[in-house]
């Protein structure tokens, strides 16, 4: 193009960006509206309509039974139980230290492997942040569109990018709050905690049951956090919109090399994952969704005799993939 036409130029220039920055919101919203509507689906197939008259029928039972059909029930996880209680003793007999919790949500029949094992939280401890943050949205102390401002103190390089913002830079509780969750992010995380009071959390512990999640040492066990998401599965603790919003940023998280890397790419997976190189820990918690037939599975992992994070993806993969096999095909 000439350069007699500076303006020309420069107006052909906007319009190329304006239109760019249109196609990002609208592809954006559309896969947002896709997940959405997918993990709807996937919930909600083929599930029988909640009649009076069904419940009528059966009053000493859970009401919740007549949403879900006889075959997505399983008569035993005993199978599943033997071979990742074999898997976990081929590891630990390889110097791996390991802690794994499996549940059948529709049942509530569970696995518990080395129940008594605590590990260094790492980023799971993000999880009752986010709970105590989502808790004072609801009260109406805190709005979503709020905003909290960046300290030098909160800029934190280890994990996401908001540290590289000025201090001073003011962000959106909604932004933080998803930083923190799908990206990880430390200074997110730290943000929120220091605008959090010790009271807020004790709150969530005891709504939970959940007061011996942390031992003196600040570790936990994976049967014992497991329940921060059935509390979000059963919106137990906040609403359901908000259980909801938490799970769905959750499934938007990128971090794939863990137990999702177990998991058909189809399959929907919330989950939170912990990584602490020092200690040689690394840690995922979520629900993965079967159709019809969900799951909390959360895995922890102190690698040994050396080895780094590629064994303890290889050990996610294989532990996620036999549950997963286990629950589509029985």
């Amino acid at each position: 193009m000439s350069h007699k036409f500076p303006k020309l130029e420069q107006n052909l220039t906007d319009r190329k960006t304006k239109n760019l920055k249109k196609s990002l919101i609208i592809g954006l919203t559309v896969l947002l509206a896709t997940n959405v509507l997918t993990l709807g689906l996937l919930l909600f197939k083929n599930r029988p309509e909640l009649s009076e008259q069904k419940i009528e029928e059966y009053p000493l039972l859970d009401p919740a039974r007549h949403l879900i059909l006889q075959e997505h029930f399983f008569s035993t996880i005993e199978p599943l139980r033997r071979s990742l209680k074999e898997k976990t003793a081929q590891y630990e007999a390889a110097g791996h230290r390991l802690g794994i919790y499996f549940e059948f949500l529709n049942t509530g029949a569970n696995i518990s492997i080395n129940q008594e094992e605590r590990f260094w939280p790492a980023s799971l401890s993000k999880m009752p942040t986010a709970f105590a943050v989502m808790k004072k949205i609801e009260t109406g102390k805190w709005r979503l569109d709020n905003e909290l401002v960046l300290f030098p103190e909160d800029q934190d390089s280890r994990f996401g990018e908001l540290y590289k913002e000025k201090p001073g830079t003011r962000f959106t509780i909604e932004t933080l709050l998803k930083e923190s969750l799908v990206n990880s992010d430390n200074t997110a995380h730290r943000i929120l905690v220091r605008n959090l009071s010790s009271q807020d959390y004790t709150d969530i512990f005891e709504a939970l049951g959940m007061e011996e999640l942390y031992d003196e040492e600040y570790n936990i066990t994976a049967k014992e956090y497991s329940r921060v998401f059935r509390a979000l599965y059963n919106a137990s603790y906040l609403n359901r919109e908000n259980s909801q919003k938490l799970l769905l940023w959750l499934s938007a998280t990128n971090f794939r090399n863990y137990l999702q890397s177990g998991l058909p790419a189809e399959i929907i997976f919330s989950h939170k994952i912990g990584e602490e190189y020092k200690e040689v820990v690394f840690l995922d918690s979520g629900i993965f969704y079967v159709p019809n037939r969900p799951c909390l599975i959360t895995v922890m992992i102190e690698v040994g005799n050396g080895e780094g994070v590629e064994k303890a993806e290889e050990i996610m993969k294989d532990i996620a993939q036999t549950a997963y096999d286990y629950v589509a095909n029985n």
